[in-house]
């Protein structure tokens, strides 16, 4: 071999030798640089929370946008007036659903202000989230308030207890994690999410919404209850119409209250239809039952049977099953 070809392997060899020698050296050092390496703030990360706070933002405005078309398609009524007993919120309820005109002072301020501060404005964002759930929760006497806890109680759906907790879990990335770089336009994303979800918890609020999911979670416990039942239509004489295993049929009449016990006045208007019906008549409230009703529980007895039962939750799916029972038997 020529020395020629030797200086070419030299050559060749020369520069793997030098890498290997200098990580040897420096091994521990490198070492510490990888590790930095692996926990910087990547683009894969910023791409991957934006599209999760757009994702949050389209979903609970898919939330609302529902929510408004099942008013639309029931034509629920103003709720009818009340009396002021035993309020639930002494300051009273919005009468009528409240549609932002475009974005609130609020929200307006922290679109400005992700331009500067992105951090601060998620932070802010997700404040008015949390505003907006112990405000809910103050309505109904809840002093810690969290979104399942709402759900449970009927007072928001589990659709958008689940946007809440999405934007909680990517405001936590934010704080806490730092394993995002958060961009002007992620920041944006995000605030788009709050506001949509702010907007679909005050629709929720709603008295005609609440009524309507009222009036849909009284069918379901009816079914659980052993009353096959079906809603009924909009021009129906009763709100939906049940049979028991048996074959017996019950009429059902569902009255919902913001306020308030359920008076006698109440039912009027069905207590009259009754001389008139082939079927025994069950009336579902959530409001507290008046002394007045109870005492036409306790003496009614002409046909056909009628019955009146508050149910709340769960809790009280006993009393509708001991209801059916005694206008089936």
């Amino acid at each position: 071999m020529s020395w020629q070809m030797a200086l070419e392997y030299l050559r060749t060899l020369i520069w793997p030798a030098v890498v290997l020698i200098l990580g040897f050296t420096f091994r521990r050092q490198l070492g510490s640089l990888f590790g930095r390496v692996e926990s910087v703030e990547t683009p894969l990360g910023t791409v991957a929370f934006e599209k999760q706070a757009d994702a949050v933002a389209q979903e609970a405005a898919e939330i609302e946008s529902e929510m408004t078309g099942q008013l639309a398609a029931a034509g629920t009524p103003q709720p009818e007036a009340e009396d002021t007993e035993s309020p639930e919120n002494p300051f009273g309820e919005p009468q009528s659903i409240a549609r932002p005109g475009g974005l609130n002072s609020d929200f307006s301020d922290l679109f400005e202000l992700a331009e500067t501060e992105t951090t601060a404005a998620v932070m802010a964002a997700w404040r008015e989230v949390e505003r907006a759930l112990k405000v809910t929760g103050s309505k109904h006497g809840i002093a810690r308030v969290s979104s399942p806890t709402l759900a449970n109680m009927g007072l928001l759906s589990h659709e958008l207890a689940r946007s809440v907790d999405d934007l909680r879990h990517l405001r936590n990335r934010v704080v806490h994690e730092g394993d995002i770089l958060l961009t002007k336009s992620g920041a944006r994303s995000y605030i788009t999410g709050a506001q949509r979800i702010v907007e679909a918890l005050e629709l929720s609020q709603d008295p005609r919404f609440r009524a309507l999911q009222y009036e849909r979670s009284v069918v379901d416990a009816l079914g659980r209850a052993g009353l096959h039942t079906e809603a009924g239509l909009r021009d129906d004489e009763f709100d939906a119409y049940g049979q028991t295993p048996s074959g017996t049929m019950i009429a059902v009449e569902i009255r919902f209250r913001r306020r308030g016990t359920l008076q006698m006045r109440d039912i009027e208007k069905v207590v009259s239809k009754l001389p008139s019906l082939t079927t025994n008549v069950l009336i579902v409230t959530n409001a507290p039952l008046s002394e007045e009703v109870h005492e036409f529980n306790r003496t009614y007895d002409a046909g056909p049977r009628c019955e009146v039962v508050q149910w709340q939750g769960d809790e009280d799916t006993s009393l509708l099953v001991r209801a059916i029972g005694r206008l089936a038997g």
